[in-house]
C-alpha cells in the first residue's frame, strides 16, 4: 500500500499550541540541561511601588479564573505613569504579554513582547524567556518565518539549549512543508532527549516527517517504538502499512491480526483489507472465519465483493458447503450473471443436480455471461445426470452453436446416441 505525503499531513499532528500563558514554555523547558550566557548588562532598580503594583497583577493573573481586567486596570496605570525607569517598563509590557497570551489574543501578546524587548531593559535571562514566547507565537500565528528567524537568534544565545527548541524548530519547518530541514532539526532535539523519558510526540514527528520523505526504511524504527510503548490503533495500522511498503508482508499481516484482537479494527475497509491479506498469505480459513462472523453482524458490508471474498475463503479452504450459501448473495447481487454459473459448477461437482439447474438457468437469464455456450453445456449435464435425455439434448445443441463449448456439447450428443434409445432431432 503507497504511503502518501498526503497521508501523512504534519498540519493536525505536529500543530503548535500553547494551552495556557506563554510565559510557562520557557520554565518548564528549563528543566532541560541549556546554560544562557552569563549576564553582560546591568539593570536598573524596581521600586518597591512598581514591585508591588506587578506582582499584584501577576497575582490577578494566577487566580482561576484569572482576573484579567483588574490585571489590565493596573498594567495601565503603570504604564501611564512617566517615572518608570526601561527596566520596570519592560516588565509592564512583559506581564501584559502574558495577559494576553492567557486570552489567546496571540497579535496583542506578540505587541506586548515586542515592545518589552525594544526597550531593552530586561535582565539577559529573562529575555531570553521572553524572546523564546515571542517564537511559540510567532509560530502559533503562522508566522513561520519570523518565528524560526527568532528562534534562531533565541538558540545563538543559549549554551546547549535543550530538545524542545530543536522540536519547535522542526515543527516550524514541518509546517512550512520543508520536511527535510524540518528532519534535521528533529533528529537533534532527539538525540537531546532523555532516553529514560521518551516523548511520543517527538518520536511520532521523526517518523512522520521520514514518511513525508518517502524514508519508509529509516521511519519503521521509530514507528516500531511507538507501537511498543504506546499502543494505539494509529500506530498498528501504520506499521502494517510501512511492512508491507518495504516488502515485510509477513510482519505486516502478524501486526494487521494483532490489531485486529485488540478489537481496533471496525472499518469495513480494514477488516476487507485483513481478510484479503489472509488469502495472500494463503490461510484461507482465517478468512472465512472473519468473513462470516463480520458479514453475519454487518460490520463488514454486504455487497457482491465482500461475498464473494468469504465464498472464495471457504472454496479455497475446501469447504465448498460453506462457499455455497455467500456464493450464491454474492451471485444475486451482481449484475452479470457469471458468478451463478460458478454456483451451478460448484453443484454439479456436488452431484446437486436440481440445484444447479437453477443456478444456470438464472445465470442466463442475467446474461452478460464471458461464455454463455458453458452454461447452456452445464445445463445439459444436469439433466443428462438426471436421464432427462431430451432436455439434455436441447441444451447441447444450444451449446454447440458457441465456437468454445461446440466440441464438447458434440461429445454429449454422441453419448446420448450411443445409448441407442434416444435419436436427438438434427443431432
Amino acid at each position: 500500500m503507497k504511503i502518501t505525503k498526503r497521508a501523512t499531513s504534519l498540519l493536525t499532528a505536529t500543530a503548535l499550541s500553547l494551552a495556557g500563558a506563554l510565559g510557562l514554555a520557557y520554565e518548564a523547558d528549563a528543566r532541560e540541561p541549556k546554560r544562557p550566557p552569563p549576564e553582560t548588562k546591568k539593570v536598573e532598580a524596581v521600586t518597591k511601588a512598581t514591585y508591588d503594583k506587578l506582582t499584584k497583577a501577576h497575582e490577578h493573573l494566577n487566580t482561576d479564573p484569572p482576573q484579567t481586567a483588574q490585571a489590565a486596570k493596573i498594567l495601565q496605570g503603570l504604564l501611564k505613569s512617566d517615572k518608570l525607569n526601561n527596566h520596570e517598563r519592560s516588565l509592564a509590557h512583559q506581564t501584559y504579554g502574558y495577559l494576553y497570551a492567557g486570552q489567546e489574543n496571540y497579535p496583542q501578546a506578540i505587541a506586548s513582547f515586542r515592545k518589552c524587548l525594544q526597550l531593552g531593559g530586561l535582565p539577559d535571562a529573562s529575555a531570553l524567556n521572553t524572546e523564546y514566547n515571542l517564537a511559540q507565537l510567532y509560530l502559533v500565528t503562522e508566522q513561520f518565518d519570523l518565528g524560526i528567524k527568532t528562534l534562531k537568534a533565541w538558540l545563538d544565545k543559549v549554551e546547549n539549549p535543550g530538545p524542545s527548541a530543536y522540536m519547535m524548530m522542526a515543527n516550524a519547518y514541518a509546517q512550512k512543508e520543508n520536511y527535510r530541514e524540518a528532519l534535521n532539526w528533529a533528529e537533534q532535539g532527539l538525540a537531546k532527549m532523555n532516553p529514560e523519558k521518551p516523548r511520543e510526540n517527538w518520536i511520532r514527528l521523526v517518523m512522520q516527517l521520514n514518511l513525508s520523505l518517502e524514508r519508509y526504511k529509516q521511519a519503521l524504527p521509530y514507528l516500531e517504538q511507538l507501537t511498543r510503548q504506546w499502543p494505539k490503533k494509529t500506530y498498528f495500522m501504520q506499521l502494517a502499512a510501512i511492512y508491507g511498503e518495504t516488502g515485510q508482508n509477513t510482519k505486516s499481516l502478524v501486526v494487521l491480526e494483532l490489531a485486529y484482537h485488540q478489537g481496533w479494527l471496525e472499518k469495513t475497509r480494514e477488516l476487507e483489507r485483513l481478510c484479503q491479506m489472509f488469502l495472500y498469505h494463503e490461510i484461507p480459513y482465517k478468512c472465512g472465519v472473519l468473513g462470516e462472523k463480520h458479514l453475519g453482524d454487518g460490520s463488514m458490508e454486504s455487497n457482491q465483493k465482500n461475498w464473494e471474498l468469504l465464498a472464495n475463503a471457504w472454496t479455497l479452504s475446501q469447504e465448498y458447503d460453506k462457499a455455497l450459501k455467500p456464493l450464491e448473495r454474492a451471485a444475486s447481487l451482481a449484475d452479470k450473471g457469471e458468478l451463478f454459473v460458478r454456483l451451478g459448477q460448484i453443484h454439479i461437482d456436488g452431484e446437486r443436480w436440481a440445484p444447479a439447474e437453477k443456478a444456470l438457468r438464472r445465470a442466463l437469464d442475467k446474461g452478460e455471461l464471458n461464455n454463455p455456450g458453458q452454461a447452456k453445456l452445464l445445463l445439459g449435464i444436469t439433466f443428462f445426470n438426471r436421464k432427462k435425455f431430451d432436455s439434455a439434448a436441447n441444451w447441447f445443441r444450444q451449446a454447440r452453436s458457441h465456437p468454445k463449448t461446440r466440441r464438447d456439447a458434440n461429445s454429449w450428443l454422441t453419448a446420448i446416441r450411443a445409448r441407442g434409445d434416444f435419436a436427438p432431432v438434427g443431432g
